[in-house]
């Protein structure tokens, strides 16, 4: 699969995206915390020649985009998206999201539904109403530096090589399910060479620790939508809590949910054929 990089200048910086050519229409592509583009690369290759997708980097990966903004959640990155469709004029689009990315492809189709022709969310994320009303009590600075900021902050960010940065995920839960070979090439997508010799990790922590600090309620936005969509989803976890997952199922019944209980959060990354199968059949559904 071709792809080339686009740059969109937009008020606040240029964004870069990676068209991947293939012979069907576009699909906007919104990725998670701490992943680039690069290291959905198998998924995407998924999804065509049916589809043609086009993944935009949020704003942490922007060559000259702004620092975090403690007033700003992230809703910032539907905004970001919404630019960018209004200035490539190519609405309505189709598009797929993964967790955080998820959560902002629908925020933005909730603000336009103009722009958005359906959508396949991938484990949208965000947290209850109570845990939103207790981090609400929190002072930011502490949400941005304990809890799951604290873990992102004291990670090592740089490592001599990639069989040094292998064995530090290689010990890490959230990669348990991950084959040596898929774990391996994950690390060679989230990281770029470093001036000095080795490698660093691409996504600044700055941002991650972030934006564990301000998820959002993300019950409400999803009971908003009136774009067509579909939502696929993995074993229960904190990412998505069941009970989010339940109330929507209740209370909007016309969504349809795909379960894929074998993989986690990251089940795009941890089968990328078997969920790139299952995305391309809602994608076509929504056509």
């Amino acid at each position: 699969m071709t792809a080339q990089a686009i740059i969109t200048p937009l008020k606040q910086g240029k964004m870069p995206a990676v068209h991947h050519i293939g012979d069907g229409p576009q699909v906007l592509f919104h990725h998670a915390t701490g992943l680039g583009p690069r290291c959905y690369a198998s998924f995407l290759s998924e999804l065509a020649p049916d589809f043609s997708p086009t993944a935009l980097m949020m704003r942490p990966l922007w060559p000259d985009g702004p620092a975090p903004d403690r007033k700003r959640e992230w809703d910032v990155f539907a905004d970001d998206m919404i630019a960018w469709i209004e200035a490539n004029g190519s609405a309505p689009v189709l598009a797929v999201g993964h967790s955080i990315g998820a959560a902002t492809t629908a925020m933005a189709a909730v603000k336009r539904p103009d722009l958005f022709k359906g959508l396949v969310l991938l484990e949208p994320a965000g947290v209850t109403a109570r845990i939103k009303f207790l981090l609400r009590l929190i002072p930011y600075m502490m949400r941005s530096t304990r809890g799951p900021a604290a873990e992102v902050l004291n990670g090592p960010t740089s490592w001599p090589g990639i069989d040094a940065a292998f064995a530090d995920y290689r010990n890490s839960r959230a990669y348990r399910r991950f084959d040596d070979q898929k774990l391996r090439t994950l690390i060679e997508a989230l990281t770029v060479p470093k001036e000095d010799g080795g490698i660093r990790l691409e996504y600044p922590r700055d941002w991650e620790a972030h934006l564990y600090a301000t998820p959002p309620y993300i019950l409400p936005t999803l009971k908003k939508l009136t774009v067509p969509t579909r939502i696929i989803t993995g074993k229960p976890s904190l990412f998505m809590d069941p009970s989010i997952a339940q109330a929507l199922h209740i209370a909007r019944p016309d969504l349809p949910f795909t379960s894929l209980t074998d993989y986690g959060h990251l089940l795009p990354l941890e089968a990328p054929a078997e969920v790139g199968r299952a995305t391309r059949e809602a994608l076509a559904s929504l056509m």
